[in-house]
């Protein structure tokens, strides 16, 4: 009980310092919750602004804003009020809340009607590293994963033009306050500011799930060759990391169709393997034609964990796939990193084994 007290005591005089260095060295990043043309209610707001319009907000903090063409109205005692987007919306303290959730920075309706989420790098990555990996992992897991992930959003701002990154998979999931954990938490404050680099330059740290015991090259996901990126064996646990899915012929037929490839009956399929033993191209033969599938693009058509399977042709119409692992297989592998975690490796030791020549560097 004392040691939690502790962690507590420390968490709360580290947060302090956090946010007195908001404005100074730390980065901020905008991220984009939600395309937005409804009424939204916020409260715990203390204060509104527009480009030309400050707004102070009494009582509770209570705000329903209703978004049109570029354009909030804004609920009031003496009836709407409008204004011209952006709208920039700031909490009564730390945090607002929307949506029955809470979250750190400040909100903002952009012209498009996109809501932002702005805030600083190392806030953001308190909800994006348990959100991304299990907050049970063993800390040093967790250390990893913070480091690639500010790694991975400080080379991706931008990405997405009016903010930087979205709170999905396609960039990290992202919850707000509600994901935060104190565990993984104090895994980001203990690497404040740490980031993989190669030769000086950030690195593009992508992570999966579960290498199934071997991770990919990138460039056979995506192309380019990249140094850091190369394939390693992973630990042996992983070779345990199975699954089974069962196809229809008919099915198969159907998802090709809607590619342009048609198949007659009589086909055959051939698998074409990297190095780790994942999928790369499929080749399909009949009595006319060849056509060769991308192992990644078979992998979207029927939603599966990863390209590292083999497939079985049945007798009764049906196709056998089993696999191992889950992700796309580049880069870092969080179960991965948990099992070297307990085996006594730490956060720097775990991204040099999967990011090849890499260093660790204070960024900010």
């Amino acid at each position: 009980m004392l040691k939690k007290f502790l962690l507590l005591i420390a968490n709360i005089i580290s947060l302090f310092f956090l946010s007195f260095s908001y404005s100074q060295d730390i980065p901020t990043i905008r991220i984009g919750l939600e395309k937005v043309s409804r009424t939204l209610s916020f409260s715990n707001v203390g204060k509104m602004a527009t480009d030309y319009l400050d707004m102070e907000v009494e009582g509770k903090g209570f705000v329903k804003i209703e978004v049109r063409d570029s354009t909030a109205f804004i609920e009031t005692v003496n009836g709407l009020l409008q204004v011209t987007l952006p709208l920039r919306i700031y909490p009564n303290g730390y945090f607002i809340n929307y949506n029955s959730n809470h979250y750190r920075g400040y909100l903002e309706i952009s012209p498009n009607s996109w809501l932002i989420n702005v805030l600083n790098i190392e806030e953001y990555l308190f909800s994006v590293v348990p959100s991304e990996m299990p907050a049970y992992y063993p800390l040093e897991a967790l250390k990893a994963q913070a480091v690639a992930s500010r790694t991975y959003a400080l080379v991706n701002r931008g990405r997405h033009g009016e903010f930087d990154l979205c709170s999905t998979v396609h960039c990290q999931v992202y919850k707000g306050i509600r994901a935060e954990n104190d565990k993984s938490t104090r895994a980001v404050l203990e690497t404040m500011g740490e980031v993989a680099v190669y030769n000086n330059q950030l690195i593009k740290a992508f992570f999966h799930s579960s290498s199934g015991g071997y991770t990919e090259d990138c460039k056979y996901v995506w192309g380019g060759d990249i140094p850091y990126l190369k394939g390693v064996k992973d630990v042996d646990e992983l070779l345990n990391d199975s699954w089974v899915r069962v196809i229809a012929v008919n099915e198969l037929f159907e998802k090709l169709s809607s590619l342009g490839i048609n198949v007659n009956r009589n086909f055959s399929l051939e698998l074409e393997k990297t190095v780790s033993g994942r999928v790369y191209r499929i080749w399909l033969r009949d009595s006319d034609k060849a056509y060769i599938l991308m192992g990644t693009t078979f992998r979207s058509l029927f939603n599966l964990p990863s390209t590292l399977f083999d497939m079985i042709l049945e007798g009764d119409g049906r196709i056998l796939l089993k696999g191992r692992g889950n992700g796309h297989g580049v880069g870092l592998s969080q179960k991965g990193a948990k099992f070297l975690a307990e085996k006594g490796y730490n956060y720097k030791e775990i991204l040099k084994y999967y990011y090849q020549g890499v260093d660790i560097a204070k960024w900010y």
